[in-house]
């Protein structure tokens, strides 16, 4: 079923400025509105792969993620950009979907509206997941830096190594031997 073309003109401005002005296609608003929650989505998922990727510490996986992620932070921006330049005035200012919707027609306001709520629900969500991944990544660091200080000290049986693991000068003479004879 094709839904009809409904376009947005502010009910304040002249007619003069009318023909000025941009419509806002609710259909291609909506279409907008869409693939950002397909790219959230997809930004959950990797979030989720990313956690997983921590726990085994897989170099290659978290790079493979790290470029992912890139991606779709692009294709975000993009449809960003292109939804901002929709619904700017041609006066600079740029409407905020709120001020946009008390103008829409009832059923257009309702779809664009659960989009919006299903959108922010999202955004939530990714905020929530990457949150869980900079913990996870947190306590991955905390775990290599205790290992590499328990490493240091138990290279460390002439106190040449400080409790970071780093050389540190000493002033005592290291003297160590290694029995070559079997």
């Amino acid at each position: 079923m094709k839904r009809a073309h409904h376009t947005f003109q502010p009910a304040h401005q002249s007619s003069d400025r009318e023909s000025s002005d941009r419509a806002i296609d609710t259909n291609r608003l909506d279409a907008m509105l869409g693939q950002l929650e397909t790219e959230h989505l997809a930004l959950i998922e990797l979030a989720k792969a990313h956690k997983d990727a921590l726990a085994h510490a897989s170099v290659q996986e978290l790079n493979e993620i790290t470029m992912k992620t890139s991606e779709v932070l692009m294709r975000i921006a993009q449809i960003e950009d292109a939804r901002r330049t929709m619904i700017t005035q041609d006066h600079g200012s740029l409407a905020s979907l709120d001020e946009l919707m008390e103008h829409f027609n009832t059923n257009d306001r309702d779809r664009i509206g659960q989009r919006r709520t299903r959108l922010r629900e999202l955004i939530v969500r990714v905020k929530d997941e990457q949150d869980a991944v900079r913990q996870a990544s947190e306590n991955l660091a905390d775990h290599m830096r205790g290992l590499i200080k328990q490493v240091g000290a138990s290279l460390s049986h002439a106190g040449t190594y400080s409790h970071r693991g780093a050389v540190a000068p000493s002033q005592s003479q290291v003297v160590s031997s290694l029995d070559l004879v079997q």
